[in-house]
């Protein structure tokens, strides 16, 4: 397939992108769960979607290094627990690096904005820890998230991680809105 001429104009920052079902039901129920439910154990049960799909295998062995979306501190307060990370762990994603990405500051709630929206909101969201920096350097990051709406998160995580050294950077997903 061929790169549309926005992605032609300006290529985005990541290589390539695995998911493993659309965001509707019964799935976007149990997301919830997981993600604001309380139910941090669900990790487990969402990773085995992925791991049985041949794209993520390939991309899980060209991956060096794999970084979870960090949400914001008062989101993992509000949450109780890193939903990103336990996925990352439940995934056994290579070279796990927990705090490879972090989040500057909070940002509004992207729900209900469109990509631009989401974009700006990001602006100046994500760096990469100097203590980081020589890990990620050169290598295939795969960053991990749990549902793709616009895209705009991975893209400006992704973009920090370039900037950083990263010689690639790819994303895996639980889910993705059609």
């Amino acid at each position: 397939m061929g790169l549309c001429g926005a992605c032609v104009r300006q290529p985005p920052p990541l290589s390539q992108c695995v998911v493993a079902v659309d965001y509707g039901y019964p799935w976007s129920r149990l997301l919830t769960q997981w993600k604001y439910g309380a139910q941090p154990t669900l990790s487990h049960h969402l990773a085995q979607w992925l791991q049985t799909n041949a794209h993520w295998q390939a991309l899980r062995a060209q991956s060096s290094v794999s970084i979870p979306i960090p949400p914001s501190a008062q989101r993992l307060r509000t949450r109780g627990y890193h939903h990103s990370l336990l996925l990352a762990r439940a995934l056994d994603a290579p070279g796990l690096l927990p705090h490879g990405l972090q989040r500057l500051h909070h940002t509004a709630a992207q729900a209900g904005q469109g990509r631009a929206a989401r974009l700006r909101n990001l602006r100046g969201a994500f760096s990469v820890p100097d203590a980081a920096r020589d890990r990620i350097a050169g290598q295939t990051v795969l960053l991990v998230d749990d549902v793709i709406t616009t895209g705009a998160t991975l893209h400006m995580a992704a973009l920090a991680l370039l900037q950083a050294g990263a010689a690639s950077v790819s994303a895996v997903a639980l889910a993705r809105t059609p």
